[in-house]
C-alpha cells in the first residue's frame, strides 16, 4: 500500500516538473490562431518542458522566459492572439512579411519589456493600440505596409526610447501629434498615408475659423430684470455680428490678394505654356502640393548653378520652391522609343511605390526640350560621396552607420523584388544609387529607370544596363537581368561598405581581380584585418564576419546558389539585430 502511494506521489511530482511553462502555454495559444501552411511551427509541442528550442523562439538562460519571437517570411496567416500579452518578458516580436490579418491586440501592451516590434507587410487592420505608451522601452516600431487606419495616438509620443518609427503605406488619417518622440520623425516615417497632415509630413491640416460650435452661456444673476438680460444679449449679438463682418472682410481681402499673386505668377509662364503644346506636368498621388504654374516656373528656371550631380540617366538639379521646400530633379538624357502615354503610365507605376528605404518619385514634367523627374531631395547625398569623396578622413562612417545602411538598402531592394506587383528588378545597384538622409537612413534610387529608359522590349533585356564592377558574371554574358543579378550587386555593395573601396579600386585591378576575388583571396589567407576599412576604428569582428559571409553568398558565381533578397534581409536582421536590437539602434545614429 505504502509503495503504491509512493509511486502515485512520484508520478504527480514528475508530471508537474515536466509540465510546459506558462510562456510555452501562451505560445501554444498564439499558435492556435495562426494558419501555418508550411508547418514551420511543427515542433511547438505541448509535451516539451520549455519552448526555448522551438522554431523562432529565444529565451533568457536564467529562468527560461521567452525573450524573442522571430518568425518573418514564414507565410503565416491568421490573427495575433491576445495571449501574446502573457509574455511579459518579451523583448522582440518579429512577424513581418507574413499574411496576418485582424487587429493588433491591445494586450500586446502588457509586454512592457518590448524593445522591437516588426509587423510590417501583413494585412493587419484597425488602429494602433491606444495604450502603446505603456511600452516605455520600445526602440523600434515598424507597422508599415498594412491596412491600418484611424488616428496616430499621441501615446506614441511618450515612447522616449523610440529610435526607428515606420508607419508608412497604411491608411492613417488626421493630424500627426507634434509631441514627444513623434516630433523627432519626418515625412519618411509616414509616407503613403495620403490622409495624414501635420508638420512632420509638411501638409497643413484644415481648421475651422476658430468659433466653437455652441457659444457658452454667461451666468445671469436671478435678480436681473428681463430688460437687462435682453440688453446684454443684444449687445453680445451686435459685437459678434461686427466681428463677423470684419473677419469676412479681412478674408475677402486676403483671398483677392492671394488670387492676384497667383494670377501674376501664372501670367509669367502662361505664354510659353500655351505656345508649346508639349508642356505637361503629372504629379503622383498629390505628392506635390504646389500650383502647377509654380512648379513649371521653377523647372524652367533650373540652370548650371542648381546642378548637384549626374548619373547614368541624366543630370540632377536641386529645385527650391517659394516656401523653401526642396526637391531633386533628374533631367533625362536618354529614352526609349514608344508613345509618351506608355512612358507616363509606367512612370505612374513607379510613382505609386512607397517605402521608407526607397526614394519617393513625386512627379514628372515634359517640357519642349526635356523630360524631368521630380524626387525627394536627400541632403546628405549618396553613399559613394560619403564613403569615397568629401570629408572621410576627418569624419568616416562608423561601423554601426554602415550596418544601418546595409540593412536599409536590403529592405528597399527586398521590397522591389517581393512586394511590388509586378516585381521590379533594379539592374543598377551601386553606392551612388544609395542616397542618405540627415539620419543616414538609406534610400534606394533610380529603381525601374534602367528598364524604362533603355529596353526596347518589355520582357527581355538585350542591352546591359549597370555599372562595371557591380555586375553579375551571367548578366555581362547574356544581358538578361534577374533578381539574382541584383543580389550579386548588393553583395558587392556590402563589400564596399566593409572595405571602404570601390569595386574597381586600382589595388584589385593590378592583381587582375575584382573586389569579390580580392575578398576570397584574403579570406583564404586568413587576413580578415586587411579587408576592413582602416578608417573604421569601431568595426566589430563578429558582425564583420557576418557581413562577409552574407556578401560571399550573394556573390556566388552560380546564380542559383545565391539567396533571394528576402532571405538576405532575414539573415541580416536575425544576425545583426538579435537578441537586443535596441543596443544596435542606440549607437547606429552616430556619424563621427
Amino acid at each position: 500500500m505504502k509503495w503504491a502511494v509512493f509511486v502515485l506521489v512520484f508520478s504527480v511530482i514528475s508530471a508537474v516538473s515536466l509540465a510546459l511553462t506558462e510562456d510555452g502555454l501562451a505560445l501554444l495559444e498564439l499558435k492556435s490562431t495562426l494558419n501555418d501552411t508550411r508547418n514551420v511551427l511543427g515542433n511547438w509541442q505541448a509535451t516539451d518542458e520549455t519552448p526555448c528550442k522551438w522554431t523562432g523562439i529565444a529565451c533568457y538562460p536564467q529562468d527560461q522566459r521567452v525573450s524573442s519571437i522571430n518568425l518573418p517570411y514564414m507565410q503565416l496567416g491568421g490573427i495575433i492572439s491576445p495571449s501574446i500579452g502573457k509574455l511579459t518578458r518579451l523583448q522582440r516580436l518579429a512577424l513581418h512579411q507574413n499574411s496576418l490579418h485582424g487587429i493588433i491586440p491591445n494586450e500586446i501592451t502588457n509586454c512592457t519589456a518590448l524593445k522591437a516590434i516588426y509587423l510590417r507587410a501583413n494585412y493587419l487592420q484597425g488602429g494602433i493600440p491606444a495604450s502603446i505608451g505603456n511600452l516605455s522601452h520600445l526602440t523600434i516600431l515598424d507597422l508599415s505596409s498594412n491596412l491600418l487606419k484611424g488616428a496616430i495616438p499621441s501615446a506614441v509620443g511618450r515612447l522616449t526610447h523610440l529610435r526607428h518609427l515606420n508607419l508608412s503605406t497604411n491608411f492613417f488619417s488626421g493630424e500627426i501629434p507634434d509631441f514627444g518622440a513623434l516630433s523627432t520623425f519626418g515625412n519618411i516615417s509616414f509616407i503613403g498615408n495620403s490622409d495624414l497632415c501635420g508638420r512632420q509630413v509638411q501638409k497643413p491640416c484644415r481648421t475651422s475659423l476658430g468659433f466653437p460650435a455652441v457659444l457658452p452661456h454667461a451666468a445671469i444673476p436671478a435678480k436681473r430684470s428681463s430688460h437687462y438680460v435682453k440688453g446684454v444679449l443684444i449687445g453680445v449679438m451686435s459685437t459678434l455680428a461686427i466681428m463677423l463682418v470684419v473677419l469676412l472682410a479681412f478674408l475677402w481681402i486676403c483671398l483677392l490678394s492671394k488670387k492676384e499673386r497667383a494670377v501674376k505668377k501664372y501670367t509669367e509662364v502662361k505664354k510659353q505654356v500655351h505656345q508649346e503644346a508639349s508642356t505637361k506636368l503629372i504629379t503622383f498621388h498629390g505628392d506635390l502640393p504646389y500650383p502647377s504654374c509654380e512648379i513649371i516656373e521653377k523647372l524652367e528656371s533650373l540652370d548650371e548653378e542648381d546642378v548637384v550631380g549626374s548619373g547614368g540617366f541624366g543630370t540632377v538639379y536641386r529645385m527650391v520652391m517659394n516656401d523653401c521646400g526642396t526637391f531633386a530633379v533628374k533631367r533625362i538624357d536618354r529614352s526609349r522609343e514608344g508613345s509618351d502615354q506608355v512612358f507616363e503610365r509606367e512612370l505612374e507605376i513607379l510613382g505609386s511605390i512607397k517605402h521608407i528605404n526607397l526614394v519617393n518619385l513625386r512627379g514628372y514634367c515634359r517640357l519642349p526640350m526635356s523630360k524631368l523627374l521630380i524626387y525627394d531631395y536627400l541632403a546628405m547625398g549618396s553613399l559613394d560621396d560619403i564613403l569615397h569623396e568629401h570629408g572621410q578622413e576627418e569624419c568616416p562612417l562608423t561601423w554601426n552607420a554602415r550596418l544601418k545602411i546595409a540593412l536599409g538598402s536590403a529592405r528597399g531592394l527586398a521590397y522591389l523584388h517581393h512586394d511590388c506587383s509586378p516585381k521590379i528588378i533594379h539592374r543598377d545597384i551601386k553606392s551612388s544609387n544609395i542616397l542618405l538622409d540627415e539620419h543616414l537612413e538609406p534610400h534606394v534610387s533610380d529603381f525601374g529607370l534602367a528598364k524604362l529608359l533603355v529596353d526596347e522590349d518589355a520582357h527581355v533585356t538585350t542591352v546591359v544596363a549597370g555599372t562595371f564592377g557591380y555586375l553579375a558574371p551571367e548578366y555581362l554574358q547574356s544581358g538578361i537581368a534577374t533578381e539574382k543579378s541584383d543580389v550579386y550587386s548588393f553583395g558587392v555593395l556590402l563589400l564596399e561598405l566593409v572595405t571602404g573601396k570601390r569595386p574597381t579600386d586600382p589595388t584589385f585591378v593590378k592583381r587582375g581581380l575584382n573586389v569579390v576575388g580580392w575578398m576570397n583571396t584574403l579570406l583564404r589567407e586568413n587576413r580578415l584585418e586587411d579587408i576592413v576599412d582602416k578608417r573604421c576604428k569601431d568595426a566589430c569582428i563578429e558582425t564583420v564576419e557576418i557581413i562577409l559571409e552574407v556578401a560571399a553568398r550573394c556573390t556566388d558565381a552560380n546564380p542559383e546558389d545565391r539567396p533571394t533578397m528576402s532571405q538576405v534581409l532575414q539573415l541580416l536582421e536575425q544576425e545583426l539585430m538579435s537578441p537586443c536590437p535596441s543596443d544596435f539602434y542606440e549607437s547606429q545614429s552616430d556619424y563621427s
